[in-house]
């Protein structure tokens, strides 16, 4: 009687698993994990969707949740979607299920990313998808969510920013003290020493220049660039693929050169030789540049303005 009821009991627990489990019309199964109560997932609207994907050994491949925004797809009709696995299980869902199913590499990249299969990847492996539907939107709901997730991604990134800038004008302001020198400084956070005057107006915006460098790391005082070629001999920064060397051409207000540039040239004249300190804001930011210059690096450049083509 009591290995009946044993088996009754399991048997009540497979049932309620294949009652769960459901298909979609080219035959890919899924299975719920949450049923919500919002509106079908219908053609011709935009899908507000979270999802995790991973291959078989377990490696997360994309996590909409670790970016901070869902994705949002344009949900075709049958014909259009037919084969795609992906797609597929998502028509078959509501605002507020979220579902798993798996789906073989080659149909995944073939029919869902449109794309041939990366090296390495075994082709009749499954990956396991796991989608939750947020919301369904039309045309000008998806415009307004979007306009919204760009003002919020930019008042983070000018936030970063700020913080940054602090962090660096604090780092420079400390080198300019340790090694006692007066520097003047601009609203932006640039510091500059006026080591040599010019002659005649500043460089505006929209006329060409010619300009000898040097760039050298605050952190380190490495050299990793020179205009002149003995110049880039005597500071160890001498790259025979850099030739030919010689002054840099600049049409101020092209957006030729860093900010830091921008604003630089234009507090100097013909003739004029300054130092600037540029804070990472306004050179390179959170991007590495190459093996010398990485992410938020403080820049010096030792400036010469040449020669400034006056705008007739």
């Amino acid at each position: 009687m009591k290995k009946n009821l044993i088996v009754a009991f399991f048997g009540l627990i497979l049932l309620a698993s294949c009652t769960n489990s459901k298909e979609t019309m080219s035959g890919f199964k899924y299975s719920l994990l949450r049923e919500g109560s919002g509106e079908k997932v219908d053609s011709g609207k935009y899908a507000v969707v979270n999802f995790l994907f991973k291959d078989a050994k377990d490696s997360i491949w994309n996590d909409t949740r670790k970016a901070g925004y869902p994705a949002v797809v344009m949900v075709g009709g049958d014909k259009y979607i037919k084969g795609d696995a992906v797609m597929e299980v998502l028509k078959k869902l509501k605002v507020g299920d979220s579902a798993t199913f798996q789906v073989k590499a080659r149909t995944l990249f073939q029919n869902t990313f449109r794309q041939n299969i990366p090296f390495g990847v075994d082709t009749a492996q499954s990956f396991t998808f796991n989608i939750g539907v947020q919301n369904m939107l039309n045309e000008e709901g998806k415009q307004k969510l979007q306009e919204e997730w760009v003002a919020k991604e930019n008042a983070k990134m000018m936030k970063q920013q700020q913080e940054q800038l602090a962090k660096d004008t604090l780092a420079i302001d400390d080198y300019l003290k340790a090694k006692n020198i007066a520097a003047q400084k601009t609203a932006s956070g640039i510091r500059y020493v006026m080591v040599q005057a010019g002659k005649g107006e500043n460089a505006k915006p929209g006329q060409k220049v010619k300009v000898n460098y040097c760039g050298y790391l605050l952190s380190n005082g490495k050299y990793f660039d020179c205009s002149s070629e003995s110049a880039a001999k005597e500071h160890g920064c001498f790259n025979e693929g850099r030739k030919p060397y010689g002054p840099l051409d600049i049409t101020l207000g092209m957006q030729q050169v860093i900010a830091g540039w921008e604003e630089s040239l234009q507090l100097m004249n013909k003739g004029s030789k300054m130092t600037a300190f540029v804070p990472s804001t306004l050179a390179y930011g959170n991007q590495r540049r190459s093996q010398d210059i990485v992410e938020n690096s403080i820049l010096v450049f030792e400036m010469e303005l040449v020669d400034i083509t006056v705008n007739k």
